[in-house]
């Protein structure tokens, strides 16, 4: 069978039989049903729009991935950063530590930032300023603070997030997303989360983290982070059962959350 390098010309595919045609398709994650006009039809389509093998685009993937790991803890100026995860000791509850961030710095890091994204686009992550409603219902809690060290000019901020919908494994344990801060800017680095979409940096547990970040920086401009012993709002995560609520107050709550998250979109 000619191999898929041979194949460039789509008048080759004329000389396939259907089981070639189909494993041409197969390795291109296209269907294989239908008759051999069909087959020959699609995979001259895939010609045209240059679709390469799957095989190809993994190895792409994996290389772009090993790419990104490597950025996600290199700062601007070359300093290396251990991954979170590694740092058991040194995580602090005090949050006036952690450097003042604004709900700009959130719509820069989750709509216009690059550093995600191998086109060099817009992260464009806009469905993710909804995750307010996360944080508004109390699904944050134990906000942390590690300096790396005094030298470093980047902190990590971690928190854990409670499943929105726990299902049948109330056992699960919650989320934990995290994001790397600049500690005189405050600007967002890089972030992930222990979720299926942590990867992309952007998951709405990141986008929860960010916003008690926010309202964590308000709330320090205002002076109202009094250093007592009641615990802030980003630390009294809700009820792991949730009472019924009347209808009206959960169109009221969700209305206050579209209208600021289009406020954030008309920044």
């Amino acid at each position: 069978m000619a191999s898929n390098k041979e194949v460039g010309d789509p008048c080759q595919f004329d000389k396939l039989s259907v089981r070639e045609l189909k494993i041409y398709l197969r390795d291109r994650g296209a269907h294989v049903s239908g008759n051999r006009p069909e087959l020959i039809k699609r995979a001259r389509g895939l010609v045209q729009i240059g679709k390469r093998t799957l095989k190809e685009i993994n190895i792409q993937d994996n290389n772009n991935k090993l790419e990104r790991q490597e950025e996600l803890f290199t700062m601007p100026l070359g300093e290396k950063l251990p991954e979170p995860g590694s740092l058991k000791g040194c995580w602090e509850d005090d949050v006036l530590k952690i450097p003042f961030f604004r709900t700009q710095d959130l719509y820069n890091y989750l709509v216009l930032n690059r550093s995600r994204t191998f086109d060099n686009q817009n992260m464009n992550a806009r469905k993710q300023l909804k995750a307010k409603v996360f944080y508004e219902d109390g699904h944050v809690h134990s906000v942390k603070y590690n300096q790396i060290s005094h030298k470093c000019s980047h902190c990590y901020v971690r928190a854990k997030v409670i499943l929105s919908l726990p299902g049948s494994d109330v056992q699960k344990k919650d989320y934990e997303p995290w994001a790397c801060l600049s500690k005189v800017s405050g600007k967002v680095h890089a972030a992930g989360c222990n979720c299926a979409a942590g990867e992309g940096e952007s998951c709405n547990h990141v986008a929860a983290l960010l916003y008690a970040l926010v309202d964590i920086g308000s709330k320090q401009k205002d002076g109202l982070n009094a250093p007592t012993s009641t615990k802030c709002k980003w630390n009294q995560p809700r009820k792991r059962k949730i009472s019924p609520q009347r209808s009206q107050h959960l169109l009221a709550h969700l209305l206050n959350v579209k209208l600021t998250t289009c406020t954030l979109l008309n920044l």
